[in-house]
């Protein structure tokens, strides 16, 4: 059985349609065990939804650094969790391809593949919840299930409004604090899941994330360190 965390997308009949790519894709993919589709960005112009075919999330490849290196689990995948517990992305060969990177509002997940995943408790102290996804699709990788993303016509297309005031999209020093916060603690997420983490690539990359919003960043930073979860 399939368990859905949809979008509903403006223009289409029905959310059983966008349920319905899903399921294709679903029983097109070996191993599956969690999708995800594309996502535009929509617009409220004079009281009506506009539509446009940018993507709303901007996917590019990571730079091949070492802390970007994949996980053990993630070798062979076009978007995965990296040793250091952050991102990384290289660019995908066709249109359906192996990824951890989920996108939550266009997105499905077989229940048996992520119901024992223990997300309450580790974002616990989390106010922004940046990641989650990724950890959903660590714990079916955990039961032997592969993740994918789906592009171009075979994809599950969403539309989402575009606007600031949104959970991971704000301004500000404590937003940015919170981002981040999600950002280091993500090592020991992983890590109390039994990942193959590394010490010295987690350093690295907290280290070299630090080059952007230094002060709030390093706030977190320490933070992270200090409460881990």
């Amino acid at each position: 059985m399939l368990r859905f965390c949809l979008c509903l997308v403006p223009g289409r009949s029905s959310r059983g349609e966008v349920g319905g790519e899903i399921r294709k894709l679903f029983n097109s993919l070996p191993n599956v065990g969690g999708i995800s589709g594309v996502t535009y960005k929509a617009y409220i112009e004079n009281g009506m939804v506009v539509k446009t075919y940018v993507p709303f999330y901007d996917e590019k490849p990571t730079k091949n650094a070492f802390y970007r290196k994949p996980l053990p689990e993630y070798v062979n995948y076009y978007g995965w969790i990296a040793r250091s517990g952050f991102m990384g992305a290289k660019a995908p060969p066709g249109d359906v391809f192996l990824s951890a990177l989920l996108d939550g509002v266009n997105m499905g997940l077989l229940r048996d593949a992520v119901k024992d995943c223990p997300l309450a408790h580790l974002y616990k102290r989390s106010r922004k919840g940046l990641w989650n996804e990724k950890i959903l699709a660590y714990c079916a990788k955990k039961k032997g299930r592969d993740t994918y993303k789906a592009l171009g016509p075979r994809a599950p297309s969403v539309w989402h409004l575009v606007h600031a005031d949104s959970l991971t999209r704000r301004s500000g020093f404590w937003h940015e604090f919170w981002i981040h916060y999600d950002r280091v603690a993500n090592y020991w997420r992983l890590k109390k899941l039994g990942a193959q983490v590394s010490p010295y690539a987690y350093l690295a990359a907290c280290l070299v994330s630090l080059r952007r919003g230094p002060l709030p960043r390093l706030l977190a930073t320490l933070y992270g360190w200090l409460v881990r979860l």
